[in-house]
């Protein structure tokens, strides 16, 4: 039996970049960054911008996905599961680890037994 390997497609930061060059206004700045996600080894992109700070979250999106549109191949488009164009205090409050308070639990409280009553 013959492995035949499958080849990966990597993410075209070029192009996206330059689209999303393109439709910011003059003089505005961008991150971009790409995640992994669980579904089907597709990827995230995400645009930090402080640009459309004023739009909302659905507008920013579409300008973002009609620039790309003709920029990328099929194959591109289908490596892509979904883009997400935020601000950087929505982006900081993404990109935050979990808050992971401590809590205290005694064992009487939460145990499957019921406390018998003492006469």
């Amino acid at each position: 039996m013959i492995a035949i390997a499958k080849k990966t497609l990597s993410l075209p930061r070029a192009k996206i970049t330059r689209a999303v060059e393109h439709i910011l206004p003059k003089g505005a700045t961008f991150k971009l960054h790409v995640e992994k996600s669980a579904v089907g080894g597709l990827k995230v992109v995400r645009i930090v911008t402080p640009a459309w700070k004023r739009l909302r979250p659905v507008e920013r999106i579409t300008r973002v996905r009609e620039a790309v549109e003709g920029t990328l191949s099929d194959r591109e488009r289908k490596s892509i599961l979904r883009f997400s164009v935020v601000t950087p205090k929505e982006y900081k409050v993404l990109s935050a680890p979990p808050y992971r308070g401590s809590v205290r639990l005694t064992a009487a409280k939460y145990s499957k037994t019921q406390p018998t009553a003492r006469s």
